[in-house]
């Protein structure tokens, strides 16, 4: 099921901006938001950019993603697709994000992607309802081989303040500390729950040559 219009038709309604018709969104096409869209926006401005009004604007749920390992590149992803409890996370880039009620689940575009992860039980340890799980990753090697890791992970969690959204707001939230071993590497995830359940902020392994995503949420 579709969430909104694809980007390429938010691309021709942003170029259509300067028409009569298509006034809402001429003002955020000569914003910030173009230079994003063409790749021109200086990296560390990205987050200012994507003020309250702007989300608004665009009109589409909207999280943003930073790349430590990429000298903490930042990106808007927006919601594009949901499949079941999975929703496509879409970049201006064309790069991907899949995310299974707020775990990464995959990514495209990224470089040596993780094409599929079984969460079934890490969603469970993080409702409470275990304190163990399994998780197995399947990855995509140098020579386009898929490559699977088994990692068996603990959590821990405790109370924590957090801001989210695009105001920043500080909200009442649960910290959940997920660390995860395998044969080869040691990982620790991080996520901000509030109390539906709702991840609003996530630091998470996505395999080499990634290292670690982190995402806030900015819009539903």
């Amino acid at each position: 099921m579709r969430l909104l219009p694809t980007l390429p038709l938010l691309a021709a309604l942003l170029i259509a901006g300067c028409s009569p018709e298509h006034n809402q969104f001429s003002d955020f096409w000569n914003t910030p938001i173009k230079r994003l869209w063409q790749g021109e926006e200086d990296r560390g401005n990205v987050r200012a950019a994507l003020t309250p009004e702007l989300l608004a604007q665009i009109g589409r749920p909207t999280i943003l993603l930073t790349v430590p390992a990429r000298e903490n590149v930042e990106s808007p992803f927006f919601a594009e697709e949901r499949n079941g409890d999975t929703v496509t996370w879409l970049s201006v880039n064309n790069e991907f994000l899949l995310l299974q009620d707020g775990v990464l689940s995959g990514t495209r575009g990224l470089g040596g992607d993780l094409m599929n992860a079984d969460l079934g039980e890490v969603h469970e340890a993080l409702a409470g309802r275990r304190t163990q799980a399994v998780r197995i990753h399947r990855m995509l090697d140098g020579e386009n081989h898929i490559v699977a890791e088994s990692y068996v992970c603990d959590y821990a969690q405790r109370p924590e303040r957090v801001a989210v959204g695009a105001y920043l707001t500080q909200v009442q939230a649960t910290q959940i500390d997920e660390t995860c071993t395998g044969v080869e590497r040691v990982f620790e995830n991080r996520y901000w729950l509030l109390g539906s359940g709702t991840i609003v902020r996530a630091r998470q392994w996505a395999g080499e040559p990634l290292g670690y995503l982190e995402y806030e949420r900015l819009s539903d």
